[in-house]
């Protein structure tokens, strides 16, 4: 994906109704492989956004009131140093899901995600743009009534009062 921001901006981005959070940062330190992804732990609030508490919910029947920052996987399991409020792991039989493979967190904004390297890559799906393959690294808006394919893993995302979940449609399948 290319960047959608001028050297040095620090400024979100719009792309659609998908907010590209810092899309002029290094996704890794300097001298760390794009594929590694240490980093010191994270700085979000660990209060739940303005429209109220967010669950995550998975084709597998399992969910996750989400009150802070977490990730998601086979068996996540945090870098050294950084601390999460969530650990989620999911069950995928066919292991097309990395054992850490999504980032998430808050900020005054609301709900972001972010990919963490996965193998299979993530994709942001919304009710009103086309679906939005995850650049590894950095963060995205993702709002009530939006989905995350984790590969073939599909997360979404709702109020906890269930009320906004989308269009009511069947789980996307890619």
């Amino acid at each position: 994906m290319a960047s959608h921001a001028t050297p040095g901006a620090s400024r979100p981005t719009s792309v659609g109704d998908t907010t590209v959070l810092d899309p002029s940062r290094r996704a890794w330190l300097p001298g760390l492989a794009p594929g590694r992804h240490r980093r010191p732990a994270p700085g979000a609030p660990m209060a739940p956004p303005a429209q109220g508490l967010v669950r995550l919910s998975f084709a597998s029947g399992q969910h996750a009131i989400v009150t802070g920052n977490g990730l998601v996987g086979r068996e996540p399991l945090p870098d050294p140093g950084e601390t999460f409020r969530h650990i989620l792991a999911i069950p995928d039989v066919s292991r097309s899901l990395s054992k850490t493979h999504l980032e998430f967190g808050f900020d005054e904004g609301g709900l972001w995600v972010r990919d963490r390297w996965s193998a299979n890559g993530s994709v942001l799906v919304t009710t009103t743009q086309a679906p939005l393959p995850l650049e590894a690294g950095r963060r995205y808006r993702a709002k009530i009534g939006s989905r995350v394919l984790l590969s073939t893993v599909e997360m979404g995302i709702e109020r906890v009062d269930g009320s906004s979940t989308g269009s009511g449609r069947p789980p996307i399948t890619r």
